[in-house]
């Protein structure tokens, strides 16, 4: 009994609560659990770390695949031989990055509006031809992204609101493709060139890494089209600068040419009045004006082209009758035509056509018809001239059975110095000036001129289609001519103001052997004086003049009472709208441009002596 007790005290001692062991254990514990959860986060940490190593391990592959793909794509880019080869590069460095199964790539044709096919991928011909051209909005992913000025993906064609139904989706089933991305490419400033299309035989739709490699290649492919097509363009302007330095070369030839042509007659008249015997002058005169009327005609041509194209030409309007300008356009050509023996015949309508139009040009523009005609149809041809009104419009047809217009001649035949035969066995003359300004005073009166011929040897049909009048005709007794200023009854005293002595002296001359009281000032500065001591009915005074202009002078003699009735004419080498403008502005009655016909001073003097 006593060891049972014994054995139960000392139990009870040993089992007893024990505070302060309890304590040490529990601060153990918990240094042990605070341990273990530090061992715990490092792990996690270690974990994290190599979870994230691995991921900027395979991110690192990734891009340097990237780098590398972007590398080779650069490579093959850079080496194009033609502009197809770069288009098709394209589209195969396309397809390359975005792992694609076809591949496409168009051109933005700004004109039409319109994506034009020109590389692709695996497509076959019936796909290449239903999408040779895509406008914006089609039922595709290229003509949603033009429409939409940005990217467009659809993963999946049977799912898509805009394609469905459409023919499109028939032609991506008979295609095999199910999804597509179209991306366009744009230069550095925005401008839209072309679109990149991708398509995949399955539902796909592309991630972010695959897009950011189209971009670059798609940015790549931008510049590389738009440097290709600068230098297209600049080759093409080369060209283009050549063939007018070409044209330029031949005017000046062609220029001196004619030039030479009327002087060296002239030349020889002189000659022949020297030492000729006196009854030759006249023919030999004769021959000289003709000459010099011929020379005008070329310059007068120039000057005309190079005002209308400045813009510095205005019309004269007014309501004339078609027959009359034709009247005065074949009585300009007809010794042209005569001179050649050529069998001319002109039909007109009936009935009286009006039209609202400057008579002098619109006679112009059918005279260098004629002219044309003319000088290239071989001697004894034929000519035609017929004209018939047809609805709001007239039709002036210039029919020949000449040499003809081949037919690469046509788009240009009436460009500037463009001359269908320059050959000298063929050639008749000229500055291929004529055309070119028929077409542009044509187009000044709301009209056109229309050109057709069946090629070489085959003769031409020039058409010139006019609008025609819409009101009645004007009475025709009314004089529209422009009033000359007053004079005095018996106008025979001229006095001329020239710097130019041979111009002013041998004008001088001309008017007294006609019975003219003339008067010579070769400066400006003088020629008030000498106008109020001459009492003169008539200056012809010249424009450009150093020390005092014409204009100024005139102002100077209109200014005095004693001359404010004499009739001034303006006698110049300036003879643009505006130069007439300044005219009319400075008290000048008539404004002449040099060199003037005789016909013109001597009509200007009866007309001035017969007014009161």
């Amino acid at each position: 009994m006593l060891k049972h007790n014994a054995i139960e005290s000392a139990e009870y001692e040993h089992f007893s609560p024990n505070p302060a062991l309890e304590q040490r254990v529990e601060e153990r514990t918990a240094a042990l659990s605070q341990a273990l959860a530090v061992v715990e986060a490092q792990k996690l940490e270690l974990e994290n770390a190599l979870r994230m190593r691995d991921e900027t391990q395979r991110q690192l592959e990734a891009e340097l695949e990237d780098a590398h793909l972007l590398h080779g794509i650069s490579a093959m880019l850079i080496d194009e031989n033609t502009l197809g080869d770069l288009y098709q590069k394209l589209v195969d460095a396309a397809t390359l990055v975005m792992r694609s199964d076809f591949g496409s790539m168009q051109r933005y044709d700004e004109e039409r509006n319109q994506l034009e096919l020109i590389a692709h991928r695996g497509l076959n011909d019936e796909a290449v031809q239903f999408w040779k051209w895509v406008h914006p909005g089609r039922a595709c992913t290229c003509g949603r992204a033009l429409a939409v000025s940005g990217r467009v993906i659809v993963p999946d064609f049977e799912r898509c609101e805009f394609i469905e139904g459409s023919e499109d989706l028939i032609a991506f089933r008979k295609a095999g493709a199910r999804s597509a991305q179209s991306t366009p490419l744009l230069t550095r400033n925005g401008r839209l060139v072309g679109m990149l299309t991708t398509h995949w035989t399955r539902t796909h739709e592309p991630g972010e890494r695959e897009l950011r490699l189209l971009d670059i290649v798609a940015r790549q492919a931008a510049d590389l089209i738009e440097r290709n097509t600068s230098a297209d363009a600049l080759r093409h302007q080369t060209g283009r600068l050549l063939e007018a330095d070409r044209y330029k070369n031949e005017f000046l030839a062609t220029l001196a040419h004619e030039l030479r042509n009327p002087l060296a007659p002239i030349q020889t008249g002189l000659v022949v009045l020297k030492i000729g015997k006196s009854e030759q002058a006249p023919s030999v005169l004769s021959m000289m004006e003709r000459q010099l009327g011929h020379m005008v005609r070329l310059i007068d041509d120039l000057l005309d082209v190079s005002r209308i194209s400045r813009g510095m030409v205005t019309l004269k309007r007014e309501r004339v009758e078609l027959g009359a300008v034709i009247d005065s356009a074949v009585e300009t050509s007809r010794p042209l035509i005569t001179a050649a023996k050529h069998k001319f015949t002109v039909t007109v309508p009936g009935n009286i056509v009006w039209l609202d139009a400057d008579m002098t040009r619109v006679a112009q523009i059918i005279s260098n018809l004629l002219n044309n005609a003319a000088k290239y149809t071989p001697p004894g041809g034929q000519i035609e001239l017929v004209a018939e009104a047809s609805g709001a419009e007239v039709m002036i047809r210039v029919i020949d059975n000449g040499i003809g217009i081949p037919a690469a001649m046509l788009p240009r035949i009436f460009d500037l110095f463009t001359q269908v035969d320059a050959a000298i066995e063929r050639s008749q003359g000229g500055l291929g000036v004529g055309l070119a300004l028929a077409k542009q005073l044509a187009e000044m009166h709301d009209g056109r001129i229309e050109v057709h011929s069946p090629g070489a040897e085959g003769g031409s049909v020039f058409t010139l289609r006019l609008p025609v009048a819409n009101a009645a005709a004007m009475d025709p007794a009314a004089d529209r001519r422009p009033a000359l200023g007053r004079a005095a009854a018996a106008a025979a005293r001229v006095l001329i103001v020239d710097d130019n002595i041979d111009a002013a002296e041998t004008l001088a001359l001309l008017l007294e052997e006609l019975g003219y009281t003339t008067s010579v000032v070769l400066e400006a500065p003088k020629a008030l004086q000498a106008a109020l001591a001459f009492a003169p009915d008539v200056v012809f005074l010249d424009i450009g003049m150093p020390h005092l202009n014409g204009f100024d002078l005139a102002r100077q003699l209109r200014g005095q009472p004693a001359l404010k009735d004499v009739y001034l004419a303006a006698l110049s080498g300036w003879g643009s709208d505006e130069d007439r403008a300044r005219s009319r502005d400075a008290g000048i009655d008539h404004h002449l441009t040099k060199p003037v016909m005789l016909e013109e001073v001597t009509d200007l003097l009866a007309a001035v002596t017969r007014r009161v």
